[in-house]
């Protein structure tokens, strides 16, 4: 999915009970924790947080983010990512997005990806795209309601659309 002027997308607030704060050392334990919580998709491993960030510290600092319970808990997670190379072409990157189970549905995955929309501008982009399985309807809903829409390239993204009831004509 792409948003092509991250500046459309909305502010939406945390809600309250929680609130969101920049990766710290040490929080790849804390990413590991929510993804396998949250992620009926991938395999996650503690190896997956460095394969996929690196070890940078100081750029994980300005690009990833932690949703918070109020006892400071880590309970979901998205980053401001980005790929030089998208179709030949520098985009920002919304990039492994998860909220624990239980706390799903409360609008905290939302809050987490306009946040993070608002991140990349603060670092450069004015676009960015994500990546995501057509199962995911509910995360496809947050996407939406943000200003993300399909992007088919391919008579395979088209057909992997068609699964998607809400955009089943595409």
């Amino acid at each position: 999915m792409v948003c092509k002027d991250l500046t459309r997308v909305p502010k939406i607030p945390v809600p309250d009970g929680f609130h969101l704060r920049a990766y710290q050392p040490g929080d790849a334990a804390h990413w590991t924790r929510i993804h396998l919580d949250a992620e009926p998709y991938h395999p996650i491993t503690p190896a997956t947080f460095y394969e996929k960030f690196g070890r940078d510290n100081s750029r994980l600092m300005q690009r990833q983010l932690y949703c918070c319970t109020s006892e400071g808990l880590p309970i979901g997670t998205a980053t401001a990512w980005f790929d030089d190379d998208y179709y030949g072409e520098p985009w920002g990157r919304i990039h492994w997005v998860a909220v624990m189970r239980e706390f799903q549905g409360l609008g905290l995955g939302r809050a987490l990806v306009s946040r993070a929309c608002k991140l990349l501008i603060e670092l450069g982009h004015s676009r960015a795209y994500l990546a995501t399985q057509a199962g995911r309807v509910r995360a496809i809903k947050i996407y939406r309601s943000l200003g993300f829409e399909p992007d088919i390239r391919t008579d395979q993204d088209r057909a992997a659309w068609q699964f998607v009831p809400e955009f089943g004509g595409y």
